[in-house]
This record gives structure tokens, sequence and C-alpha cells, in this order.
């Protein structure tokens, strides 16, 4: 069970501003968009993707002062999530990604770090960590000049007792090889997608890659490849396990992995089976990619239903 741990996200919100177009423009070029959306972004996806099943969630990272920032302490607000730190007034604002979203629900992503790349060690003093706590990290915070090695600093002095969640992201070929060893070796659940882990792996298969990956971690340990219309795999005493997909219609995909890995860990926080979590992480983001959006994830009520079908 819980226990009163929290999820803590050390790391990034950034907002997100999504345009939906027929298709991505040529170098130079120039394509209208259908409709334009502007959300929190980045690690809010995680974290109330955590809060909707009902565990506590914290968010460790900085909020700028200006409009970007403004819309992100209303977010967490509304979501009931815990920010550390208050923005400080002489601070830039938060970060944007722009992301084009095509009508296949395939995106395209340009982002312009802020105030959130910044953690510095004095930031996260005032963490004060219980070993029922879930910390979690994504490999673009990883990639931050000054909040990659902040976070990997801090994650070396870290109780080995706290359990710690990662998630490579899709620029995982450039964060340093020393730093995603550290997280091979030291994470508790390492959650990636088809393209990330064989490209860690350097494998064609997911499967492949999953199994490789999952021989060179610690007992109790997991790892979980996402296979997003297909599923999800996991390997535990027995080998290989498929979690199989819930169908949808895809929308928008932004999110999506997100939402898979903050349920993921909220079920897994809230006792439940590895595979039960997992497959409530398949319905919940086969629920998010039907709607616009990053932070579409269900509350746990939703997908509890779908599971007993």
């Amino acid at each position: 069970m819980n226990k009163n741990g929290r999820f803590v996200l050390i790391g990034s919100i950034i907002m997100d501003i999504q345009l939906f177009v027929i298709h991505i423009p040529p170098s130079g070029g120039d394509v209208m968009a259908s409709t334009a959306m502007y959300y929190p972004g980045g690690g809010f996806n995680v974290l109330s993707a955590v809060s909707r099943q009902g565990i506590p969630a914290l968010y460790a990272g900085h909020i700028g002062q200006g409009p970007m920032g403004k819309r992100i302490r209303e977010a967490l607000q509304q979501e009931g999530i815990t920010a550390l730190h208050a923005y400080r007034e002489d601070s830039d604002d938060t970060g944007f990604v722009i992301t084009l979203v095509e009508l296949s629900g395939e995106r395209t992503f340009v982002t312009s770090p802020g105030i959130e790349s910044h953690i510095r060690p004095d930031d996260l003093v005032a963490l004060n960590l219980s070993c029922h706590d879930v910390v979690y990290v994504s490999g673009y915070d990883l990639l931050y000049p000054v909040s990659g090695a902040t976070i990997a600093e801090y994650l070396t002095m870290m109780n080995e007792e706290i359990r710690l969640a990662f998630d490579p992201g899709p620029l995982i070929g450039d964060i340093a090889p020393e730093r995603l060893e550290f997280m091979r070796r030291r994470a508790w659940l390492i959650s990636a997608n088809r393209a990330e882990i064989c490209q860690w792996m350097n494998q064609r298969e997911i499967t492949e890659a999953a199994t490789l990956l999952a021989s060179q971690r610690p007992p109790h340990s997991l790892v979980v490849a996402r296979d997003g219309e297909k599923g999800a795999w996991f390997v535990d005493n027995q080998g290989l396990v498929h979690v199989p997909p819930r169908p949808a219609q895809v929308v928008d995909l932004t999110g999506a992995g997100d939402t898979h890995t903050g349920v993921l860990v909220a079920f897994l926080m809230a006792g439940w089976s590895v595979y039960d979590a997992i497959w409530a992480a398949n319905i919940a983001a086969s629920i998010s990619v039907e709607k616009k959006g990053p932070a579409t994830s269900p509350r746990r009520t939703d997908i509890e239903r779908i599971m007993k079908h």
C-alpha cells in the first residue's frame, strides 16, 4: 500500500503550445493551424496523472515569474499538486514547447527552456523524502546544463531505500552516458517507449530490448516497454510478459507516455500487481489519446470501471 508516500517530480514543468496542422511545412514554408491550444506540459502531465489516481504529488522544480508561470501555478492548484518552490520576483518566466500535431496524431516539437531548467543544489535542500516516496526524473531534465548536473548529483546522494522512477524520453541519445548508466543501475522503475528502449539497447525488436535491459538491472526493479497501440511489455521471474492494449480512436498522442507512466506508478504505489498496474496504465493512455491536449489522464474511478469489464 501507499503508506502516505508521495510522488515527487524533480524536474520541470513547461507550457505546451499546441498547433493542429494537416502536415508539417517544409523549410521556409507555412501552414495554417486548424486549432491552437495552450496548456501546462512536461512534468505536469505526469504529476496530474498521478494526482488523479489519489496519490499525493509534489513538484520540486521552479515556476517562473510571467504569464507562463502564472498559468502553471493555477493549474497546479486546480489539480491539488503541491509546489515546493514559490516563484522568485526577479526570476525569468517558465519555458515553453511548440508542438505541431498532424492528422495522424504524430507530434513534432520545438522547445525553448526557461527558469525551470535552472535547478541548483540549494533548491533541493528543502526536500524531506521518506522511504515511502517515489522520485520521478525525466531524461529531458538530465539534459539541461544546470538542472541536469544538479539532479544527477542529488540522486547519487539520495537514500537508496527511496524508489526512483525514470523515463528517458525521445532525446535518450543525447543524455550523458554516465548519467544514463547511473539510471540503469539505480532506478526502481524504467518506463520507455519502443524507439527509446530499442535505441538504448541497440536492438531492433522491443521484446529483445526489454529483455536485455531487464537482465542488466538490480533485483526487484522493473522495466516497462510501452508499445503504443500494441500494449506494453515487462519482464518478471517467468520471463517476458505482454499486457494487451485497449483499442482507441487516436486524436492526439501528446502526453500519452506521461499518462501511462504516471498511472503505472500511482497504481504500483497503491499496492496493485505489476500486471494490473500496467493494464490500468494502458487503459489510461488509450483514453488520453482520444482527447486533445497533453494532460488528459482519466481519474482512477474511470480506469477501474473499464478494468472490471
